[in-house]
């Protein structure tokens, strides 16, 4: 597997684990008791993620452009 889809895949679960931990201390949420602060870490470590992930996608998204429009060795232009 390339380094680059493993790191996404780490973020992605990263994410989702932050998500899920973000519910902690909240009302309305499954998981009342918990400390509040342990659901701010899991809230804005969730959007760091996030963030990290859109920027990996326009990461990728443009290395693949840029491959394509080089040439291949081996061929005139």
């Amino acid at each position: 597997m390339h380094p680059t889809r493993k790191s996404t895949v780490a973020l992605l679960v990263v994410g989702v684990v932050l998500f899920l931990i973000s519910a902690s201390g909240q009302d309305n949420g499954y998981w009342k008791s918990g400390p509040s602060w342990l659901g701010a870490i899991g809230w804005f470590g969730f959007l760091i993620c996030l963030l990290l992930l859109i920027a990996s996608g326009v990461y990728t998204l443009v290395s693949r452009i840029q491959h394509r429009r080089q040439p291949r060795p081996g061929t005139t232009t």
